[in-house]
């Protein structure tokens, strides 16, 4: 596996207030894991859905406000959030500036509309859905 700068990867907008960049996937040569870095601004949202793979949200700088089901939490810099399969969860940027996070998956592909079911909302819009 090369090393990554994610600074270099090709940055896309994932939805409003959000952009992505695939860090770790097929491309980089992964059979097993996925990783992806975003960067959120205050107020966007990532509405309620669901994967049929484990998630792992590491939060690397600022906040989201995190629901998982109908329950709300508060996740900062230095926090994970952990979504075990089928787990329906969501989140909103918080605080004053873009936060940043890292998402994982254990699969090299897993953002994707196989691997996602969107129970409020729709999918992001590099879809094209």
């Amino acid at each position: 596996m090369p090393i990554v700068r994610i600074a270099e990867q090709a940055a896309g907008a994932w939805r409003p207030g959000q952009v992505v960049r695939e860090v770790v996937g097929d491309a980089q040569g992964s059979r097993s894991v996925s990783m992806q870095h975003f960067e959120v601004e205050p107020g966007a949202v990532t509405p309620l859905h669901r994967h049929d793979v484990d998630e792992a949200i590491l939060v690397l700088r600022g906040r989201l406000r995190v629901r998982i089901e109908d329950a709300w939490s508060d996740a900062a810099a230095g926090d994970v959030c952990v979504f075990p399969a089928d787990t329906p969860h969501g989140f909103v940027g918080a605080g004053d500036g873009v936060s940043e996070i890292m998402v994982v998956f254990p699969i090299p592909a897993a953002i994707t509309a196989e691997h996602t079911t969107y129970l409020e909302g729709g999918p992001p819009v590099t879809w094209g859905e």
